[in-house]
């Protein structure tokens, strides 16, 4: 079974990727419902897989992370190597980010570290994960923003479909 985020549903993933901190009451002002409405409607969007949970957007550099860096993956040849490494990076307290991509490398990660020292002890025990075979780094120099899905008024304006499972499809 699926259905449809209607604009409410969207109203309210954008106010809480704006502050994840906002109250039922402030919600339900803003989207013109009843709290029991806002909260139901939460509680669905949850269900649906919509909201994947609430975190706290925390300072990089407070938290000693302030090196940020992007690294591509290609794998050597072989079967089924990406549950290894996939189980590998998940290891990696600071790897935040693992994405396949298409093209001439496997793997896209983003990591953040505290120094260019700690980020080269990465990168070894990134290069000793068996079926990788190369790694190319960037360093990021300066962040110039990063934005939750949805805050900002930034939304696709394709229409999408919330499907069993929580996943979405195009319509």
């Amino acid at each position: 079974m699926s259905r449809r985020l209607d604009d409410t549903d969207r109203a309210l993933l954008r106010a809480l990727s704006a502050d994840g901190r906002r109250t039922l009451r402030a919600l339900a002002k803003d989207v013109e419902l009843s709290e029991p409405a806002v909260r139901e409607r939460m509680q669905r969007l949850e269900r649906d897989g919509v909201i994947t949970g609430y975190r706290a957007a925390v300072a990089p550099e407070a938290v000693d992370a302030g090196t940020a860096a992007f690294i591509a993956l290609r794998f050597g040849p072989g079967g089924d190597v990406r549950s290894a490494v996939d189980e590998a990076l998940r290891r990696e307290p600071c790897v935040l980010e693992v994405h396949q991509v298409a093209g001439d490398d496997c793997y896209l990660i983003k990591v953040r570290v505290s120094s260019t020292g700690e980020l080269a002890e990465v990168l070894d025990r990134i290069r000793a994960i068996p079926p990788i075979q190369s790694t190319g780094t960037t360093i990021v120099l300066r962040t110039i923003f990063e934005r939750p899905l949805l805050a900002g008024g930034a939304e696709r304006t394709d229409r999408h479909e919330v499907t069993e499972g929580g996943g979405t499809g195009r319509m």
